[in-house]
């Protein structure tokens, strides 16, 4: 795999020029950098400030909604206390009718006739808040995707995906996953014939330009040469002229 570089003119200038130009890029990069990180530890500070407000919120909610829950529970608790005791005296009551040593006092009682419309009590059996943890989960799941999709972006201005050129590929490489990886095959490859493709040498050039400082990040197996190269480098033959190596 090979990378042509078109733009050289800075390899021309004067190297006290260079080297000034140079410092003042590194400076000028260093400067850049902090104050990003700066910015960036503020906005993160902000986000956590929001993000601890809305904890805050939240558990005020929760703590809110329990004790309605409860409050409500407890008026039901008493009225379920006050409809026993009613009828434990009924019972009493009902009682003493049937006992002729107390009739003379049983006549004197104001009984309390027994309703069939005793009050409508529903108890919940269980208080549940399963609707807002799966509220807070799905926040906190948009949260970590939009931090993902922009630290993506962040990243991706820092390094360029390269891909290979087909038109260059000599035949016994064998291009796949998009023009990305390239393996050495026994058996030519069908590709049509063109004037950039390598006819000798088991080289390919990338299909992008790059300038400047930079490196290389690649997976490889086996046997493999990584050079860089002008495009026009000559395709056709088996001289030196052609190889990267050379």
């Amino acid at each position: 795999m090979n990378t042509s570089w078109t733009q050289l003119g800075d390899q021309f200038e004067p190297p006290k020029t260079r080297k000034d130009s140079t410092y003042f890029k590194m400076v000028s990069a260093r400067r850049s950098a902090e104050a990003a990180v700066k910015d960036s530890e503020r906005i993160f500070t902000e986000l956590i400030c929001s993000i601890e407000r809305r904890r805050s919120e939240v558990t005020r909610l929760i703590r809110d909604q329990e004790k309605a829950e409860v409050s409500r529970a407890e008026e039901q608790l008493k009225q379920l206390e006050q409809e026993i005791e009613d009828l434990r005296r009924e019972t009493e009551l009902e009682h003493l009718s049937h006992t002729d040593n107390h009739l003379q006092s049983f006549q004197s009682l104001s009984v309390r006739p027994g309703s069939s419309d005793s009050p409508s009590i529903t108890v919940s059996s269980r208080l549940s808040f399963d609707d807002v943890g799966k509220s807070v989960s799905h926040l906190r799941e948009k949260l970590e995707h939009v931090c993902r999709e922009e630290i993506e972006k962040i990243s991706s201005k820092d390094f360029h995906q390269l891909t290979l050129d087909p038109n260059t590929v000599n035949k016994s490489l064998h291009l796949s996953e998009g023009n990305r990886v390239i393996k050495y095959t026994d058996t030519d490859q069908p590709y049509p014939n063109h004037p950039d493709r390598f006819d000798h040498w088991s080289q390919v050039l990338c299909r992008e330009r790059v300038c400047g400082r930079c490196y290389w990040e690649v997976e490889w197996s086996g046997g493999v040469g990584i050079s860089v190269s002008y495009k026009s480098i000559s395709k056709k033959g088996r001289g030196n002229d052609c190889g990267f190596d050379s």
